[in-house]
């Protein structure tokens, strides 16, 4: 069954008075301490879909401020779920009117936005090889390898000023496609400062580093700082049904929070914040069956134009190339 959430192909009703319910409606009655986390990890397969559900309804400002007896009605319009909150009222109140929000007023509210950690954020994912302001050279001093509050020898031909900030990032592997190499992993791994610079040679201070800094690496005067980067959740509507084709973190599979690659993009209505749902197919020998396994779900945070890089947010079992990914079902 195809579920898409109203927020971005049609319209969201906020209903504040009685709602007639279709034989097909779910209702859930908030209790004390429910969450629209616990609500959306019951009826809407995963929690990780909960910024979509609150991004919904502009009369919840916290997805703790619901409250109950509240009722939260997911029906099905079409192909469309629409997600309607009512709100519990006294007899003698008023019914009030329905209030109707259009998919860019809701896409303009901040809310649906989830923080990713810094450890993740700094992927890069480039479909081609990055050269940035220059390269390490060697660690200033005896040794190859340096780390924080060490310096660090760079040969820039761009030039580097002195007393500027630098990004290190070091190349982490090849994403292949049935073993072509269709991009390449890269993670900032290191921040430094530049103390001086002559003859397209800079020496630099690292004041931040995840790893040790090797002769090789490549270095940015012009990449966003090292920090938790935020992302606007959405669920579209692809084009077609792509399949994961490479991951980093596992040998063979791959599961919860390790990075893994689709061959879906931009192209396909892939940008970043995208849900992806990833099944496993089944299919039997000499029979036309059919089965589609739902065995979890990424959080692009990339997207190229035929492929993407995404954060495993959620697994029921390991991931392997070949499973299917899926956008709005």
């Amino acid at each position: 069954m195809k579920k898409t959430f109203c927020a971005f192909i049609g319209l969201f009703l906020l209903v504040c008075a009685y709602t007639p319910l279709m034989a097909d409606d779910t209702v859930h009655i908030v209790r004390k301490g429910d969450t629209l986390w616990d609500i959306s990890s019951q009826y809407l397969e995963t929690p990780w879909k909960w910024p979509l559900v609150w991004a919904n309804n502009e009369d919840i400002t916290n997805p703790h401020l619901i409250y109950p007896n509240d009722r939260v009605i997911i029906s099905k319009q079409g192909e469309k779920v629409i997600i309607t909150v009512v709100r519990t009222q006294e007899e003698t109140e008023p019914a009030q009117a329905p209030e109707t929000y259009t998919p860019e007023e809701i896409a303009q509210e901040e809310e649906k936005s989830i923080v990713i950690s810094p450890k993740f954020s700094t992927f890069i994912y480039s479909p081609n090889i990055l050269t940035g302001s220059g390269s390490v050279i060697k660690k200033h001093g005896l040794g190859d390898m340096a780390t924080r509050n060490e310096m660090i020898l760079i040969k820039s031909l761009s030039g580097l000023s002195p007393n500027s900030g630098i990004t290190i990032v070091s190349k982490v592997s090849d994403v292949k496609n049935d073993n072509k190499i269709i991009g390449y992993l890269y993670k900032a791994v290191a921040i430094a400062k530049v103390e001086d610079f002559t003859r397209n040679i800079a020496k630099a201070t690292i004041t931040y580093s995840s790893q040790e800094i090797k002769p090789g690496d490549i270095v940015f005067d012009d990449l966003r700082p090292i920090e938790p980067m935020t992302v606007k959740i959405s669920e579209p509507s692809m084009n077609n049904i792509g399949h994961i084709i490479d991951f980093y973190g596992g040998i063979s599979s791959s599961s919860d929070l390790d990075i893994s690659f689709a061959d879906v993009g931009r192209n396909s209505g892939i940008e970043e914040g995208t849900l992806l749902s990833i099944y496993e197919e089944t299919t039997i020998d000499g029979e036309d069956a059919v089965f589609r396994d739902y065995r979890g779900m990424i959080l692009v945070l990339q997207s190229l134009d035929t492929s993407c890089m995404g954060l495993i947010i959620e697994s029921n079992a390991q991931i392997r190339r070949g499973f299917l990914v899926i956008g709005a079902w």
